[in-house]
């Protein structure tokens, strides 16, 4: 079973004066990946629906029927490449086609927005809104959901967010504040060489033999 560490953090202050509101957040972090977010403390942790299902969140009961899911999915294609590049593999494996093979796991699905460059926690995300048929979770109704698909190292994070599509328009801003909480723990080194001199800008490397007769350059 994956672990998890909940904390409920408060306080968020907005505003100043005499006029002073405040909101109180929970934070959900993933013991496993160092994966954090945050959402409303008046919205519940719920069942998971699928296998790859880290956590999933109601919003309180009503007709929107509002919840978000954070998905991880182990991806190890890309690792060999160098942080620099991944902005280019977001825009080349994680944009419009992404979504279409996403979003075929539901029924009458339509894709009405996407996005390169977006962002969720450390890494590039794609970014997506469509409509759907789902039961996930909850019953079966049509859907307005938008999704973020962010590869950092070894893992695919997809967080997705929805409501019933006439209230969609009324949860969008708290999906959009959950996304911008994600977080994910450091894995990236910013300098190629790590901790290490720079030997990469030290110039050609030459080898001479054991008995000196021959010199090769690399």
């Amino acid at each position: 079973m994956r672990k998890s560490l909940f904390v409920l953090l408060a306080v968020l202050v907005i505003g100043g004066g005499a006029g002073v509101a405040q909101a109180d957040y929970s934070v959900w972090r993933d013991a496993e990946t160092g994966m954090s977010l945050s959402f409303p403390d008046t919205w519940r942790i719920v069942s998971n629906a699928a296998p790859d299902d880290v956590v999933t969140f109601m919003a309180p009961a009503g007709r929107g029927n509002a919840q978000c899911r954070m998905r991880i999915r182990g991806d190890r294609r890309y690792v060999i490449y160098p942080s620099r590049y991944d902005s280019a593999i977001q825009k080349i494996d994680f944009s419009y086609d992404y979504w279409e093979r996403y979003l075929g796991a539901y029924d009458d699905a339509k894709i009405f927005n996407v996005q390169n460059g977006a962002g969720l926690g450390r890494g590039f995300a794609g970014y997506a809104q469509a409509s759907y048929k789902s039961t996930v979770p909850g019953p079966y109704m049509d859907r307005r959901g938008l999704m973020f698909a962010s590869l950092y190292n070894d893992k695919v994070y997809i967080l997705e967010c929805s409501a019933h599509e006439e209230a969609f328009g009324d949860w969008k801003g708290a999906f959009l504040s959950v996304a911008g909480s994600v977080d994910f723990k450091k894995t990236h080194h910013q300098i190629m060489t790590g901790h290490y001199r720079n030997f990469m800008g030290e110039g050609r490397l030459m080898l001479r033999s054991v008995d000196g007769s021959r010199v090769e350059h690399y």
